[in-house]
């Protein structure tokens, strides 16, 4: 068990965003979160990650769960004096060189590249560099709330790669139908309140809640 979730509920405003809601979280789960704009999937991630308290109920992490939260505010774990390369090599005691610059290139950091400054990358630059750091060192519980913004096509397909062999559970918000149906292997929709679980990915998720004819719709279905 990585994460138990009983009665949670969670309100903002006196709106209430979830009620009673309970799923658990498996070791090498494979789970994306759908559902409407404002629905509250990203305040759920924060709940998972420990960032927003809840307003009754329980979240238990398993005993051995160490969680590695990726927000939309790509900057917050860069240091902006180091160079790309020095951030991925203090990431981990047990990295070598070779390797960081060959993960590095991999997500289009090459040659000199390496030796920019964090403080002068572009927004892309650094969605790209914060990702390749919970790649070097990464929890057995990732929370990713749109990992796929200011990537361009060949940056998402390595994430992709590298998440398929990443071991941990993997729990990630995303409006990139590719890349979810790519990963997802259960899906929680957040929709009014409720959140339901489907056993299965993205295209089960489709066909279990009738809108096999609007794929991308299925994102933000109501």
């Amino acid at each position: 068990m990585i994460m138990q979730v009983e009665h949670l509920t969670k309100s903002f405003g006196g709106r209430t965003l979830f009620s009673d809601a309970c799923f658990r979280l498996e070791a090498h789960d494979r789970l994306a979160l759908v559902g409407p704009n404002g629905a509250g999937k990203s305040t759920l991630l924060k709940i998972l990650a420990g960032i927003i308290p809840i307003d009754s109920g329980k979240r238990t992490p398993g005993t051995t769960t160490r969680i590695g939260y990726f927000s939309q505010a790509r900057t917050e774990n860069l240091n902006p004096e180091n160079t790309v390369l020095e951030e991925i090599m203090k990431c981990s005691a047990e990295i070598r060189e070779e390797e960081a610059r060959s993960i590095l290139g991999s997500f289009l950091f090459r040659r000199l590249d390496v030796e920019k400054r964090v403080s002068v990358l572009s927004g892309g630059e650094k969605s790209r560099l914060s990702l390749v750091k919970f790649l070097v060192d990464p929890p057995n519980l990732l929370l990713m709330d749109e990992p796929t913004t200011h990537l361009d096509l060949l940056s998402v397909e390595a994430l992709v790669q590298a998440l398929k062999h990443y071991e941990g559970t993997l729990v990630f918000i995303s409006h990139d139908v590719h890349f979810i149906r790519s990963l997802a292997q259960k899906t929680l929709h957040v929709n009014r309140g409720t959140i339901t679980a489907y056993a299965g990915g993205y295209d089960y998720y489709l066909e279990k809640s009738g809108i096999l004819d609007d794929e991308k719709g299925g994102i933000t279905a109501e």
